[in-house]
């Protein structure tokens, strides 16, 4: 699939970093990644203005699957342009390019249904990862018969990646509980003692116990009584 892409930006170094980026990805980069190579002839530039009055005929021939934008150019805003192309409805997708740091700038982008907001100097690593994401939308659009959750997730960036962080409860370290986590997987089926798990990662039986609890709180383990030499039960802790 090929995205056509118009190019609004009053600093023509700027512009041009930018054409040949979409381009050519390996002249610009340097070393040129997996992702990159497969993207390297998928855009194609169309059109390229320096100004808000080129940028609007040129927007009223043609309709580009992506448009960069620059927020401040030398006669006028590039927010007035977003919100005359939502007026009429234009469905191109829109990168907001600034220098401006404003929170209210980016409430503003936010609402004229910007898909993303690149901050300059531009960094292309962070560049590429927009592309990326707005050939993700693109590709789900296209492949859709119907609305699924997954196509939803995909449209509007829900992931596990994009979840809030669990937050762990006092006494409970991220490093000991992955080492917990990670001794039961290398183990796997193996039924572990608060004191067998705490010689195997380094910490007391207490503390082990305490991290087993959790997990077992949180149904990653399941326990069974265990009666030891002496006839004394002890809970004997599996990953599920």
């Amino acid at each position: 699939m090929t995205y056509s892409v118009v190019i609004i930006e009053d600093e023509l170094e700027v512009a041009q970093l930018l054409a040949q980026y979409l381009l050519l990805p390996n002249g610009v980069a340097g070393n040129q990644t997996a992702r990159q190579s497969l993207r390297q002839g998928q855009y194609q530039v169309v059109g390229i203005a320096a100004n808000l009055s080129t940028a609007t005929g040129l927007l009223q021939a043609i309709e580009p699957d992506l448009i960069l934008l620059d927020i401040h150019l030398p006669d006028g805003n590039g927010l007035d342009l977003l919100t005359d192309l939502r007026r009429r409805s234009i469905k191109s997708e829109v990168m907001l390019l600034t220098a401006a740091k404003e929170v209210e700038t980016l409430e503003k982008a936010m609402q004229l249904g910007a898909c993303d907001f690149l901050v300059k100097p531009l960094m292309l690593n962070r560049l590429d990862q927009a592309l990326a994401r707005f050939e993700s939308r693109q590709q789900c659009l296209s492949d859709a018969n119907e609305v699924t959750q997954s196509m939803v997730d995909t449209l509007f960036g829900s992931s596990e990646q994009t979840k809030a962080p669990v937050r762990l409860p006092k006494g409970v370290d991220q490093l000991t509980l992955k080492k917990i986590i990670d001794a039961f997987k290398e183990h796997k089926k193996t039924p572990f003692t608060a004191q067998q798990m705490g010689d195997l990662v380094g910490v007391s039986r207490s503390t082990a116990r305490r991290y087993l609890e959790y997990l077992l709180e949180a149904e990653q383990v399941s326990a069974d009584q265990s009666y030891g030499s002496i006839g004394r039960p002890e809970r004997c802790y599996k990953m599920s």
